[in-house]
């Protein structure tokens, strides 16, 4: 219906003024009173809108002899979308975008609305067909990150940007210390849904759905946690009383995966935030998990004069601030909110943690540095660097500082892990 069209055109605007989607959802529904809105069918617009984005401004641009407003594009957006990815009806779509604009901005528009979207369905094979021209527009990416693909995957940029466009698959993670991998399995089957792949911890659902749909969710049986970020734990080469720290642990899935081995350890948990450090406690207490045993406390992990005791790590997970690159199938928001610039001070930032932490460590410990980002600077590159710097560390999960890429696939986010031993 045309309200949530225009609830939808709202959220964006203010996603495309620096806001994520949650934010951004929040601030639209402040302006809105007293209307009946279906939130779900809202948040696909927007996704649908972000994700397809660059193809469906190009479009607008070559239907539009000026411009229009941030919020009329965006209705138009958001309705060319419906009519290109959805099964919706045609005429029922232009007939809300109609009515919404009169109620978004301006009723004399309702003219202007109706003409863009009648002339954009009688031309849409030949408009789309044209549309594919422009690299952004086919790839539904900025230029600067098509650009720093190309350059950086040479033989795999096609398939590493096609991949970010697709469907990520909903993942579990099943809570060992609550039930057995087979229980669940079993739990799902009871409720008839589908798995496509499980191994260990994890199982990939054949059809996302929502977590209130999950059998014993709330119990904390599982979590929802990409492949990728499920295999910090492997890396981590726990022990029983190893001694460690979770030096950016918001908002806690990899966390709470340590504490769910059944060996106990004595964990440190650091985070900045001390709103996002509350989610974390949050998913400790659905899962029924015990408390770090060394705490849950809200300090920067590079200013170690602040929080550490002086005795050192066995093992350091630092799961690095970065700029979300390779997580854009399930956050197209990131596409839009991150500028080229910002590489260079996350860069600064994760040097900093490893210079910081690494003296943490004990000899013969191991320090996890993961990113969920594709970008080399990020990654390969600033590995290198550290090696470099530090002739006491080794590089143990690879020949060399690009072994550790997981390059995004049907199951898996992109993803980067180097581990990293002190001699």
């Amino acid at each position: 219906m045309e309200e949530n069209q225009r609830l939808a055109a709202i959220t964006l605007r203010f996603v495309f003024e620096g806001k994520n989607v949650d934010q951004a959802l929040l601030m639209a529904l402040k302006t809105t009173k007293n209307i009946q809105v279906n939130q779900g069918a809202v948040k696909s617009y927007v996704y649908g809108v972000l994700r397809f984005g660059w193809q469906l401004k190009h479009i607008v641009s070559q239907l539009c002899k000026s411009p229009p407003s941030p919020l009329i594009e965006n209705l138009l957006l958001i309705a060319i979308f419906q009519l290109v990815y959805t099964t919706d009806e045609p005429f029922t779509v232009v007939s809300q975008a109609v009515n919404a604009v009169a109620k978004l901005e301006n009723p004399a528009l309702k003219g202007f609305i109706n003409a863009v979207l009648r002339t954009f369905l009688r031309g849409k094979d030949k408009i789309l067909l044209a549309a594919q021209q422009n690299e952004e527009s086919h790839f539904n990416h900025p230029q600067w990150w098509i650009t720093k693909i190309k350059a950086q995957y040479p033989s795999l940029w096609s398939d590493i940007l096609g991949e970010a466009q697709q469907r990520a698959p909903l993942t579990l993670r099943v809570n060992v210390q609550r039930i057995s991998v087979e229980d669940y399995l079993q739990e799902l089957a009871h409720h008839n849904i589908e798995v496509a792949w499980h191994n260990k911890e994890a199982i990939v659902l054949s059809a996302p759905c929502s977590v209130d749909q999950l059998p014993l969710f709330t119990q904390g049986a599982v979590s929802v946690q990409d492949l990728s970020a499920q295999y910090a734990k492997e890396h981590m080469d726990l022990f029983a009383h190893a001694r460690v720290l979770d030096a950016c642990a918001a908002p806690g899935g990899k966390t709470c995966h340590l504490l769910e081995q059944n060996e106990p350890i004595d964990l440190l948990v650091l985070d900045k935030s001390e709103d996002r450090l509350k989610k974390i406690q949050d998913n400790i207490k659905r899962l029924r998990l015990t408390e770090p045993s060394l705490g849950i406390k809200p300090f920067s992990a590079q200013n170690t004069h602040e929080w550490w005791d002086k005795v050192p790590f066995d093992r350091i997970l630092l799961d690095a601030p970065c700029t979300g690159s390779g997580i854009v199938r399930r956050h197209p928001d990131i596409k839009w909110l991150r500028r080229e610039s910002d590489i260079r001070q996350l860069v600064l930032e994760q040097k900093e943690l490893l210079r910081s932490l690494w003296p943490l460590l004990k000899s013969q410990g191991k320090l996890v540095y993961a990113t969920c980002s594709i970008f080399k600077e990020e990654t390969s590159l600033q590995i290198r660097d550290f090696l470099q710097e530090h002739k006491d560390a080794t590089l143990i999960n690879g020949a060399s500082p690009e072994d550790g890429f997981i390059r995004p696939d049907s199951f898996h986010d992109g993803f980067y892990y180097a581990v990293c031993q002190k001699i």
